[in-house]
């Protein structure tokens, strides 16, 4: 999560949308920057606006708009099926490595808590009463309109960097295995339908 205080924009970090790259790139033109550690780096709308809007407001600095970058809803899970297919974590409960991402999905869709412990991007941009929050999403695919909002807002040309890349892997699902993703991620795909493109 990034801030800058005379823009008045927040970034919000989405996992597995660039944010990595998004932050190398806006952090010098930021005054608050939380990075490295996810529980930080990854501040969802909700604990971000109980926790760090009332110190931005209290300090005269307020109000500030969101931003994030809201990935397609199965690329964002096999997105993370890939990152946990890295071969730092075999062995451990939360590697993918001797699955296969229709076995993924399927206990990712079961909320197996060692799978469904990545969370909801429909989550991560709610407000309190459970409704994208948000101020201005937009879809992951199109970075190139993101990155010119982000230039027309900081009056600056940012190079973003691709960095963090996955493994490259299969993406195969069974027909009844997709149906029940777009099923269980219908919020999701819902705010992705919305998002600006």
């Amino acid at each position: 999560m990034l801030i800058s205080l005379s823009k008045k924009l927040t970034f919000l970090a989405m996992p597995k949308a660039a944010s990595t790259s998004i932050e190398k790139a806006l952090q010098p033109y930021c005054d608050i920057v939380f990075q490295n550690n996810p529980r930080v780096k990854h501040i969802r709308y909700r604990r971000y606006n109980r926790f760090i809007v009332p110190y931005v407001e209290k300090s005269g600095f307020g109000p500030l708009e969101t931003t994030c970058l809201f990935r397609e809803p199965a690329d964002w899970l096999f997105s993370w099926y890939k990152y946990r297919a890295r071969p730092a974590i075999n062995g451990k409960p939360q590697s993918t490595g001797g699955m296969t991402f229709d076995e993924f999905t399927a206990r990712y869709i079961a909320e197996d808590t060692v799978v469904s412990d990545i969370g909801r991007t429909s989550r991560f941009v709610a407000g309190p009463d459970g409704n994208p929050a948000v101020n201005h999403i937009f879809r992951f695919e199109n970075l190139s309109t993101y990155i010119a909002f982000l230039e027309e807002r900081f009056e600056q040309k940012l190079a973003i960097e691709h960095l963090n890349q996955s493994l490259q892997l299969d993406y195969t699902l069974s027909s009844e295995r997709q149906a029940q993703l777009e099923q269980y991620l219908a919020p999701e795909y819902e705010i992705y339908e919305a998002a600006r493109r």
